[in-house]
């Protein structure tokens, strides 16, 4: 498994349980499992602190990559398994409250895009319903573009590109 480091900035080697020092989710990954909602052999989920939404998740895999512009097409199925794993406890939670399955349409699923990345650690947003999110989330923090990338769009811009380094 490979580090990309917000400290360094090189790609070196690391195992998924060795985790970056001072980086809070790979602690949260590797000692706060209290917080786990939901877990696979290569990502978590955990609640959003500062939820926008009535469900907001954030999927955190375990090895440390620190933003969506480290991304490459070999973390493809990472980005995928992660995809997954946050519909996955979306889908339970909805139904422990009674609700009917995820309209796709009040779903966003996404990143921050860099210079908006607040923890260096890639984080998945899974949001629900949309529709609850404020004015400001809605037109600026959570607005597919320039400063939230949806995860469809992540998929074909790696798909185009073999990266995501030169995109603004």
């Amino acid at each position: 498994m490979r580090c990309l480091c917000c400290v360094c900035g090189d790609a070196t080697e690391v195992r998924m349980s060795d985790g970056v020092s001072g980086c809070k989710f790979c602690e949260i990954a590797r000692h706060k499992k209290e917080l786990h909602l939901r877990e696979s052999e290569n990502c978590i989920v955990i609640r959003d602190i500062k939820p926008k939404a009535p469900q907001h998740f954030l999927v955190i895999p375990k090895v440390h990559i620190a933003k969506p512009t480290d991304l490459t097409m070999a973390d493809r199925d990472l980005l995928k398994e992660m995809e997954r794993i946050g519909r996955e406890y979306l889908r339970i939670e909805l139904k422990e409250k009674g609700e009917a399955d995820t309209v796709e349409d009040m779903l966003r699923v996404g990143f921050h895009w860099p210079p908006m990345v607040r923890v260096n650690h890639l984080h998945l947003h899974v949001i629900y319903p949309i529709k609850e999110l404020s004015f400001m989330s809605k037109v600026l923090t959570f607005k597919p573009g320039k400063v939230f990338k949806t995860l469809p769009k992540v998929m074909e811009i790696l798909e185009k590109n073999g990266n995501l380094k030169e995109e603004k």
